[in-house]
This record gives structure tokens, sequence and C-alpha cells, in this order.
């Protein structure tokens, strides 16, 4: 273990992190800390310096050298949070990129892989198929950027999710950091010497503890994730409705008779968004032939792209709410069989078949690179969610699209638009997520490909421009609905109020945890709602975390 300066120059602790990583793996210059000061929703205060680790063992070093000096340490993985996760609360803040923590144990024998927390999902699954494989959860369609860690850390659900749900649920162990450096490891992961991470639920289920903690309770190095084999054939649906009520009516339907891995809708906006998300000829032949190589078979998948090709865009209709579905099994007839009680199902709500141009191409290239030029859109949109329960998401859909209509015109004069997603989580959950975009010039002054900030251009802006205060105001209104529903939330970090909704009970218990796992407070403040600790007595510690999450 590292021994921190004795006295808190930061100065010295940065020579220190230098000495221990390496110059070329600290990084001091004001516009890359203040790119990794930010992500997708706000800027926070401008981290100290920007480490990389290259393993677990550096990574505890980091962690104890850092808060020994009474410095917060923040993980850091792709970069697409936007619930403030990895945004420092504190100025003497070290954020710890952890991408180059990228090896990949694939144990087939075992069907398990246990994977660096600084691999992406578009890396893990490239292995995986490669032999066949593949995680139950897969991925989001971040997933070319978003890291392994970020996922778990976060919270996490898209490929793969209708049948498996959450990233959570594939995981059979985590080796995690803890705040004074000590690296420990969960489940049959746990055990003396060279133990076998075959087991999650040996003894109590410390596994969970470090599950969508949103890195609040430690730093997340390796996870042990299951492994399936890879579903040989997919069928594919979309389905068109006049009635957004009947469509959620049959993605709950087809969701409880798990029918399908992927299930979302999309109400009519966001269908105009995807009919006009064109990027190009030579973008689109990129595309067709990313659909063609993700069949099941290269003669699948060359199918697959003919009928998108066919289909054009004409496959989105306006003013219609789309369902898409993605169907896989291990037999053609399984998979047929699926296909026809899935179109039995809608029809039975209203539902038309369309070309499911949608569910074909989120397979075919299931993970997008929103870091490259060409994403760089002139509107800015930004998700807030919630998930609900199958007989709680019509009232609750229904309470968000009247927050949506409000002063609808006042918005719109502003160019701000809204549409909707639902998306089936397991059998059990709808997640409801309202993308709201708008034009913002200040996005582009933090360059994603680069990863640096125009700090004059940030300058510029004495005050958000009217269109960002009227997005942000309708987002905390909709958040707002979400927490007086019920709701639950994937992605909490800053933002969504997690400590401050639990019953007492279990925010003493969660309280009591932190301060047990991290007792000054330096892991990650502000995640899940804990305040900042620094300095408070232990007999203090309950009632102050308390108050501060319900203020």
């Amino acid at each position: 273990m590292i021994t921190p300066p004795s006295d808190t120059d930061d100065t010295a602790i940065i020579a220190a992190l230098a000495d221990l990583l390496g110059a070329d793996a600290v990084t001091l210059g004001l516009e890359k800390r203040t790119f990794f000061s930010t992500d997708i929703s706000r800027r926070g205060e401008t981290a100290l310096a920007i480490v990389a680790p290259a393993n677990a063992e550096l990574v505890a070093q980091t962690v104890a050298l850092c808060t020994g000096a009474g410095i917060a340490v923040i993980p850091r993985g792709g970069g697409f949070s936007y619930t403030g996760g990895y945004v420092p609360v504190s100025k003497r803040s070290v954020t710890i990129d952890m991408r180059r923590l990228d090896a990949i144990d694939i144990r087939r024998d075992d069907m398990l892989v246990i994977v660096d927390a600084g691999v992406t999902w578009a890396n893990l699954y490239e292995a995986l198929k490669a032999q066949g494989l593949r995680t139950p959860y897969f991925g989001p369609m971040s997933g070319y950027s978003a890291t392994v860690g970020g996922a778990l850390s976060q919270g996490s659900f898209f490929l793969g999710s209708t049948q498996y749900g959450q990233a959570a649920e594939s995981v059979l162990a985590v080796e995690v950091v803890l705040a004074d450096g000590s690296l420990v490891r969960t489940g049959s992961w746990g055990g003396a010497g060279d133990a076998s991470p075959f087991l999650r639920n040996y003894g109590p289920d410390l596994t969970g503890l470090f599950l969508n903690d949103t890195g609040a309770l430690g730093f997340k190095t390796r996870a042990v994730l299951k492994l399936i084999a890879f579903p040989p054939h997919q069928e594919y649906a979309s389905i068109a409705f006049a009635d957004g009520a009947a469509a959620l009516a049959a993605l709950s339907d087809i969701a409880r008779a798990g029918l399908a891995a992927e299930c979302y809708l999309w109400d009519p906006y966001f269908v105009k968004i995807m009919a006009g998300a064109s990027l190009g000829f030579g973008e689109d032949l990129k595309f067709l032939a990313g659909v063609a190589r993700g069949g099941g078979s290269l003669l699948g998948g060359l199918k697959n792209a003919g009928r998108i090709a066919l289909a054009g865009r004409s496959a989105f209709a306006a003013d219609t709410f789309v369902l898409n579905v993605t169907i896989d099994d291990f037999s053609a007839a399984g998979a047929g069989a699926k296909l026809a009680a899935v179109h039995e199902l809608a029809a039975g709500h209203g539902g038309a078949a369309v070309t499911p141009t949608a569910p074909m191409a989120m397979r075919g290239t299931p993970f997008i690179n929103f870091n490259s030029p060409e994403r760089r859109a002139p509107r800015r949109n930004l998700p807030v969610h919630g998930l609900i329960n199958h007989s709680g998401a019509q009232a609750l859909n229904q309470r968000i699209r009247a927050v949506i209509a409000e002063n609808g015109a006042a918005r719109a004069a502003l160019g701000v638009e809204c549409g909707v997603i639902c998306f089936a989580v397991g059998s059990q959950a709808v997640g409801i997520e309202p993308l709201i975009y708008w034009d913002d010039q200040q996005q582009f002054l933090h360059d994603r490909t680069r990863e640096t900030s125009d700090l004059a251009g940030l300058a510029g802006f004495a005050a958000p421009p009217a269109a960002t205060v009227a997005a942000m105001a309708m987002r905390a209104e909709i958040a707002a609905v979400f927490t007086e529903s019920g709701a639950a939330h994937m992605q909490i970090g800053k933002s969504y109020p997690w400590l401050a909704t639990r019953s007492p009970g279990i925010a003493r218990l969660a309280a009591q945890l932190k301060l047990a796992l991290d007792p000054a407070g330096l892991v990650n403040p502000g995640s899940l709602g804990f305040s900042p600790m620094t300095d408070l007595r232990k007999s203090d510690i309950n009632s102050e975390m308390i108050a501060h999450a319900a203020s």
C-alpha cells in the first residue's frame, strides 16, 4: 500500500500519483479536466487531476493515496452519464478513468466471463460471439463506448433486457476497491486462495451491495458475468398502433408472456425522429453491412439487410405508435412460434404489422458510436426515466403525457420538444423514458471525440439559454411525477432522490453501510443522495445524512 504524503498539499499528492502511475497516466490540463468533470447533463467542480491506472492493484493504491489525503475519488467509465454520476461536487477530487482496465477472461467450461470494468460492451460482445457465446443482458445502445463497470454502477437495461432483466441480473460476482484501498471479491469468489467465482449467492448477497450504487460504495475493477450460448435464430416484429394505450397494453402482454428478448415502444414524435435519422448514403451502407453481419446466420443477415433496404425510411410511418420486438430462440420453429404469438397478442389490441426495420437494425448494429462527428446532431437530447409495474404503467404514462402537453406551445416556441420510449424490463417492469430535444450550442463546446472542452466558448455563456432552462424545468417536472408515482430508476447518479425516498429504516441502514465502507465520505460524494461526510462524528452521521437527503 502506498503511504500518502504527511501533509495535504495537493501538489505533493499529484506528484505522488505521477510517481505511482507514470506521468503519462496523470492529466492536468484544464481543458481535459473540465471535459472529464462534465457529463451529458451538467458541469461540476473541476477535478484536480484525471488519472488512468492500468490495473486493479493500481486503482487500489490510487484510491488509498487520495482518500488518505482527504481527496475525493470518482470513477469514470465511457462517460455517458446524464445524471451527474461522475461529476465532482468538490474541487479536491481526482477522477479515475477506468478504461485501461480492459482484460477479458472467457471460461467456457464454467459458462462465465471475468471482465475488467473498463471493457466496452461492444468489445465484450464481439469476443464472446466469436466463440458462440453471449451474456444474457449484453449492453446498452451506447455500448460502443459504454463500459461494463459503468453499466453495473449506474444500472442499465436494453439489449436482452425484456428476457433477462437489468444488467445486475447477469452478474455472479464483483471485485471492488473500498475507500481505504482494500481489494475485495464477492460471492464464491471471496474465498481464500484462488477461489472460483461460479456462484453469487454463497451467504449474504454482497455482490448486490455494489451494483447500481453509482460508485458510492466502492470502485468495481472486475465483474464476473454469466454466459449463455449465442441464440442462433432471431425473428423480428414492428407493429403500428393508432392508440398509445393499446400499444402499451400490447407491450405488457408480450412481456408477461415471456416471448421477447427486447420489446420497446416508440411514440409518434420518436417515430418521426427515427424516420429522419439517416446519416447519409455512405453511413447507411455501413449500417446495412452491420445488419448483414448481425443475423444468426449469414443468409439470415443478408435477408434482413435486403428487407430494410427495400422498406427504406418509409417503414417509419408518421402519427403512429410503433411497437418493436426482437425474439431469440435456439430453433427456427421456436422463434417462429413466438413471432406468431406476438402478432396474435398485438392484433388483439388493434396493432397492424409493418416492416420490422427498427429491431433488425438494432440487432444488426447493436452498438452506436455516439462520439463520432457524424452523430453530433444540432439538437441536444436528454432523457429522464422511471420504472413501474405493469399495473401502474398506463396511469403513469398518462401523467407523463400531461406534463409534456402542459405549456406545450410555449416550449415549442423555444424549440423544446419531447418523445417517449417505453421498454419492457423482464416480465415485471416497464421503463418509461421521455427524451427532451432542443437546440443548445453549449453541448458543442465539449468535444466528445477529442475529450476536450472549449474554455473560451464556455466563458461566453453567463447564463443558460432560455430553451435549456425550459428543457431542464420540464425534465424536473417529469422526474417529480416519477417520484410521486413510486417509480424506480437506473442511473441514479446525483439526480434521482434515492436516499430521500427510502423509508426511515432503510435510509438509516444505507447510512450505516456508507459509514462502514467510506467513513470520510470520499468515494464519489453526492451519489445516491449521500452528502460529503468529512469530519462528521459517527454518532451524528445517520441523522445528518438523512436530514440532508430529506432536504
